[in-house]
């Protein structure tokens, strides 16, 4: 089975199911290639996967950590306009 979630540190690995808990999402036991044992939402993998399950969309091009330095470096670049514009010519 395929973990699918792309925000999760698993995601595109093939992971072994140990059990299925049942409910509305099922949590699935699973063995990481470490060897410890863990839960994932059977939705978050290729278990729940049916042709009429919508696949999760791309993940975003920048994480938040590349959001927050693009917002740095606009906030840069306005303080260095806001200066430029209170220098005389």
């Amino acid at each position: 089975m395929t973990v699918i979630h792309p925000h999760h540190p698993l995601c595109g690995q093939q992971v072994e199911i140990i059990r299925v808990r049942r409910g509305a999402d099922p949590d699935l036991s699973i063995r990481h290639l470490d060897g410890y044992h863990g839960a994932i939402a059977a939705s978050w993998t290729s278990y729940a996967s049916t042709p009429d399950t919508p696949a999760f969309e791309k993940p975003p091009v920048l994480d938040l950590e590349g959001l927050c330095q693009l917002a740095c470096v606009i906030e840069q670049i306005q303080e260095r306009h806001r200066v430029s514009q209170k220098e005389p010519l």
